[in-house]
């Protein structure tokens, strides 16, 4: 029998001229193209051949001059992020010692400050605009605990990695941070693996960045091909094609050193394709279960390095299949440049444009509605989780997911428990699950929530933090209160649109809790 993917581009007729117009800059292969004209967002086409030169990698010079650091903590939300959470999961790193932070969890905040010698630490504000939440806050944080640490020269331990004309590049022209190090304005987040984002961390805390390089470039030579042997054609047409005849969740699952490599593939599919009411929507991170318990609507991809076990995929041999074997590390820099343009590609058969974002401000502005009442507490009045649960799993479910975002201290036993329930729901309803923490999800799939198909059923789980609280200097709310305002923004920003989502709240011991919910179904 052929190759899945090789039946789908025969399907396709115009896939090789896909490939032609989009290293052209054709940009009338996606719809809403227009809307965007002033703008070009195929920067990253370029990253490959320009990471080999040393763009967005740390010159000797620089790498020395950091030598007194001991961590690396990369505050960003996205595709500021996802790609350092990568790399650190996936190679052995000399000092400093790289760590992400895309939370604002008051918790997972004081967690991280108990892990770290502030006397030796190193921060890195990465933000394409330079005005993210997130980060902005975070920083305020460690700035006022470097003061109290004794740290009088607080600016000395933050880079900024950031557009030229942001507000983050003035206030590195004003001094307030160590160093500036800029980004290509033509590249987008999701986009922006193989740029400084991802690079310029990688390069200073020790990683193969060279080798990665030259992967990349290869990739996107392959890339070039109009032919059955181009790899981000082939796979983008895959995906494409089964989401087209109904299988649009595209399931992914990785041997154990790619588990982190798969929230950065859950942004850039979710949030490049799911708008105007379509798009692909990964599933990740979910159980192994009985062949029985997977419906129509799933494709699978399942994505290996090395000598690592290949995910079981016996269970699955009734759906479409999609394999990809990574020779070694380093090549992870390839499938970032793969996904990329498979996505691109993607996006054109199935008829959305891959570079807006247009949902994703709503959450936002209801964030900061809320923010601005001064009654963030007063004014949210979360279900408990089991009502909430129970509620949900009484609607519909034909055709729908359920998607769970946590707004608690990221830790393996709570996502154990997580996995528990997300198998328990679709082992009793069929139905496929997807989980993520927040607010690292509004930046990702939020977008796929609100703006694509019409089967998404969201529950929002909070925690009490107010014990754990943290004060944003400088502003008017606190670490807890963010978090929970983004929790009810979100939910408000889904049943504005028609969609259903609803915010819980977790008792005292939620991994009890949640352990218990699962075993009821």
């Amino acid at each position: 029998m052929p190759h899945a993917s090789e039946i789908q581009l025969k399907d396709y007729a115009d896939a090789f001229d896909i490939v032609a117009r989009i290293w052209d800059r054709d940009y009338s292969i996606w719809p809403e193209a227009d809307d965007d004209a002033d703008n070009d967002w195929l920067g990253w086409l370029e990253l490959p051949s320009k990471l080999s030169q040393g763009a967005g990698i740390a010159s000797q010079r620089v790498v020395e001059s950091l030598n007194w650091a001991t961590s690396c903590t990369v505050l960003g939300m996205g595709g500021s992020s996802l790609t350092p959470e990568t790399l650190a999961s996936m190679f052995h790193q000399h000092a400093p010692r790289l760590h992400v932070l895309d939370t604002v969890n008051p918790r997972a905040v004081r967690n991280h400050l108990n892990r770290i010698e502030l006397s030796t630490a190193l921060f890195i504000i990465a933000s394409k605009s330079g005005t993210t939440i997130e980060p902005l806050a975070l920083e305020r944080i460690f700035r006022k605990e470097l003061m109290v640490a004794g740290i009088s020269d607080a600016s000395s331990r933050f880079i900024a990695i950031s557009d030229s004309e942001s507000p983050l590049a003035q206030r590195a022209a004003a001094g307030d941070f160590l160093h500036l190090i800029q980004t290509p304005s033509n590249v987008g987040g999701r986009y922006s693996a193989l740029s400084a984002f991802g690079m310029f961390p990688a390069s200073i805390c020790g990683m193969p960045v060279a080798e990665m390089a030259e992967r990349a470039a290869d990739m996107a030579e392959l890339c070039r091909e109009k032919s059955l042997h181009n790899p981000g054609l082939a796979l983008g047409s895959f995906m494409a094609r089964n989401a087209l005849a109904g299988r649009d969740k595209v399931t992914i699952l990785t041997s154990s050193s790619l588990q982190r490599f798969e929230m950065w593939l859950e942004q850039l599919l979710a949030e490049s394709t799911g708008k105007h009411g379509k798009g692909l929507i990964p599933v990740v991170g979910e159980p192994i279960l009985p062949r029985a318990c997977y419906g129509d609507d799933r494709q699978f991809i399942a994505i290996s390095l090395g000598s690592e076990d290949e995910a079981e995929i016996d269970a699955f041999q009734d759906h479409p299949v999609f394999r990809i074997s990574l020779p070694d590390r380093a090549s992870i820099a390839a499938e970032f440049f793969r996904w990329e343009f498979a996505t691109a590609v993607a996006s054109s058969i199935i008829g959305v444009y891959p570079f807006d974002q247009p949902d994703v401000e709503a959450a936002k502005a209801s964030a900061g509605a809320i923010l601005a009442s001064d009654e963030t507490s007063n004014a949210i009045n979360p279900s408990a989780l089991g009502d909430a649960i129970n509620r949900l799993l009484r609607k519909p479910a034909s055709g729908r997911y359920i998607a769970i975002a946590a707004y608690m201290p990221e830790a393996i036993e709570l996502t154990e428990a997580f996995s528990n329930l997300r198998r328990a729901i679709t082992l009793g309803t069929g139905v496929a699950t997807t989980f993520g923490y927040g607010p690292r999800y509004l930046h990702s799939t939020g977008q796929l929530h609100k703006g694509g198909p019409d089967s998404v059923m969201l529950i929002a789980v909070t925690q009490d933090d107010e014990e754990f609280d943290l004060e944003v200097p400088g502003a008017n709310y606190s670490l807890a209160q963010l978090s929970l305002a983004q929790a009810a923004g979100d939910v408000k920003a889904m049943t504005d649109r028609g969609r259903y989502a609803e915010l819980a709240a977790t008792k005292q011991d939620p991994i009890q809790e949640i352990r218990q919910i699962a075993s009821s179904i």
